[in-house]
């Protein structure tokens, strides 16, 4: 019985990765686009919040700088349609075009992240979630998607190492309650939907300390 019991877990993983991969990972092409014409819509619209270069200042702001040009491209896209829902964000997207939001994307992506405490990546301990899962309940390695440096990303799937702590925090409590629901079939939803707040924590702190920045709720 209890092996039965591992077997169809394993088949019922294997099965939910297969829903999961193809809308979240698909490669595409990388988008063509003027950088430098996205720096300076970016300093216009972008920097008083996200700060100069996409490093910010305020912990519950995200960093842009170093992720991926795709999910940048996607969340502007669903900022403007109002698929995700900010009505500061609304303004500042809602007369940019699709070669605009490239042309920031692709800005920031070119931008670097700087490592803060390099020391806090060396001896970080991985939570189980991270590099095994869950599969009593179903729950697929965070790497699988955001790799094991948590800066691998296909399709639009966001860079996580470095990233505020509050931010990371407060979005995975968003996508759990339903607030953000923009997420391709809704396959990051049910993942975080299975969490406690201490694994939430965990993994906030896990990723900001592997991109080298505190992994306190302080804020860089």
């Amino acid at each position: 019985m209890l092996l039965y019991s591992a077997h169809l877990r394993s088949l019922t993983m294997l099965l939910y990765l297969a829903i999961l991969a193809p809308g979240l990972l698909q490669a595409a092409a990388p988008p063509a686009g003027d950088a430098e014409n996205g720096k300076a819509l970016a300093e216009k619209s972008c920097d008083r919040c996200h700060g100069d270069g996409g490093v910010s200042d305020d912990p519950d702001t995200p960093h842009l700088a170093a992720q991926s040009p795709a999910y940048l491209i996607k969340q502007m896209a669903d900022y403007k349609s109002r698929l995700r829902d900010d009505k500061n964000m609304y303004k500042r997207v809602r007369k940019l075009d699709e070669q605009q939001m490239t042309d920031i994307a692709l800005w920031y992506a070119s931008q670097s992240l700087p490592e803060l405490v390099p020391v806090a990546r060396e001896q970080l301990a991985t939570p189980q979630l991270v590099d095994q899962g869950d599969p009593e309940r179903a729950i697929p390695p965070c790497n699988l998607c955001h790799g094991e440096d948590g800066k691998t990303v296909a399709g639009v799937m966001p860079v996580l190492a470095g990233q505020q702590v509050d931010y990371l925090v407060s979005t995975m409590e968003y996508f759990r309650d339903g607030s953000r629901s923009n997420d391709p079939g809704s396959a990051v939803q049910t993942i975080i939907r299975k969490l406690s707040d201490v694994e939430i924590e965990a993994l906030a702190r896990y990723y900001a300390a592997l991109g080298g920045r505190p992994a306190d709720k302080t804020g860089p």
